[in-house]
């Protein structure tokens, strides 16, 4: 039986097909076709092979579709939705999944720098682990109950910050250095924020609404990985409980 959230993924695998199918003009046969072998590989049975054969496809089918259209990118951020959910088929270790889906992300979401941070119980605190381009936050000097910055406040509200433009200058940072563009996002099981990624660029309104729902739904597919239940000991460990 499919999950809440494979069943949105299959969801949208049916709606990038149609408009991918009228832009390159396939017949019905080989939509259906092709629909067909998507949703298959997003099933628990699929497999992380499966899943990546597919995700290939899809990317491939962008390539074909014009790089930057928007049938094209919705077509490349349904490719990283399946690559992340074919991670998950096996149990990981947290910070191994932030990590990976960061990398997947890439093409999906135009950042130029990214971070992603697990919270580890034992410290109270988020703690980076993944790094691309250069470390992302904001207010760094601000505390919460979990650290310091953006982040730490997405965790313990356990909501997402999208900024899609500020021209402010903190900390005398010059311009052309600092972020314009800011997603800050809670990875949640169960209500539950077991971390953070954030993701920044210096071209105001580079991030939208779409960006942070993609990002949420792939925390969503990635919880698979680590989201035994009930919770394990060790588990348990690495989440933040709610107050």
């Amino acid at each position: 039986m499919k999950t809440q959230p494979e069943i949105e993924l299959t969801k949208k695998i049916e709606r990038v097909l149609a408009k991918a199918s009228d832009a390159l003009g396939w017949k019905l046969a080989e939509r259906l076709r092709r629909q067909v072998r998507l949703e298959a590989a997003v099933t628990g049975s699929g497999g992380r092979d499966r899943a990546e054969r597919a995700a290939v496809e899809l990317d491939r089918m962008a390539a074909r579709l014009g790089g930057r259209s928007a049938v094209a990118r919705d077509t490349l951020r349904l490719a990283a939705l399946i690559r992340i959910r074919g991670r998950a088929c096996e149990p990981r270790e947290v910070r191994d999944v932030l990590a990976e889906m960061v990398a997947a992300l890439a093409p999906a979401i135009p950042y130029e720098s990214a971070t992603a941070f697990v919270y580890e119980r034992g410290s109270a605190q988020l703690v980076p682990v993944a790094v691309q381009g250069s470390h992302v936050d904001l207010i760094p000097d601000i505390h919460f109950d979990c650290g310091a910055g953006f982040s730490s406040w997405v965790a313990k509200t356990r909501r997402p910050v999208l900024l899609s433009s500020f021209r402010e200058d903190p900390n005398g940072v010059p311009v052309v250095e600092r972020p314009a563009s800011f997603l800050s996002i809670p990875v949640l099981v169960e209500d539950e924020v077991v971390g953070v990624l954030n993701f920044a660029h210096r071209r105001p309104g580079t991030f939208t609404t779409a960006d942070r729902d993609l990002v949420l739904l792939a925390g969503r597919l990635a919880a698979a990985a680590f989201a035994p239940k009930p919770w394990s000991a060790e588990t348990s460990s690495l989440l933040l409980r709610s107050a």
